[in-house]
């Protein structure tokens, strides 16, 4: 048996006595009265042994174990609890991923690389189209200028 039966035992042996004493006070039977003194006797001579007088720390001693053990196992219940579910998680982001992108219109890193590039590309054909254009422009306005000149020679 282990301590918290026997304890449970104990207690219960407590109660069943504790009823019949109150019994036979009410009823103040003489019996009463006799068993009334030799409780009295018997619970002083308990009260002095050692194991009795330990008996407080015993039980606070096994408890505490107890309460550490329960906790203990609570941490690993949980620690194991949310392993699973993290697999169960992932499991299901591995097998459900792209239905889910594909539902929910989700951008991938692929399709982020493939936007980066046409924007490298589009930006590279602007700034070239820039250049060109400038160069036109340039050359528009040289000429645009020589005929402002002539136009004033002519005057």
């Amino acid at each position: 048996m282990d301590a918290a039966s026997i304890l449970a035992i104990i207690i219960l042996i407590i109660a069943i006595l504790i009823l019949v004493f109150y019994y036979l006070q009410s009823t103040n039977n003489p019996v009463y009265r006799d068993m009334y003194n030799r409780a009295e006797c018997l619970s002083e001579r308990v009260g002095q042994e050692e194991y009795v007088a330990n008996f407080a720390e015993t039980v606070n001693k096994y408890g505490d174990k107890l309460k550490d053990r329960v906790q203990d196992e609570e941490e690993e219940y949980i620690a194991a609890r949310t392993d699973a579910m993290s697999k169960k998680i992932s499991q299901f982001i591995n097998e459900q991923s792209e239905q889910v992108i594909e539902d929910w219109n989700l951008t991938t890193q692929d399709d982020l690389d493939i936007v980066i590039e046409k924007y490298d590309a589009l930006e590279k054909d602007l700034n070239e189209y820039k250049e060109v254009n400038d160069k036109r422009v340039d050359s528009l306005e040289e000429r645009v200028n020589k005929i402002d000149e002539q136009l004033k020679n002519m005057e």
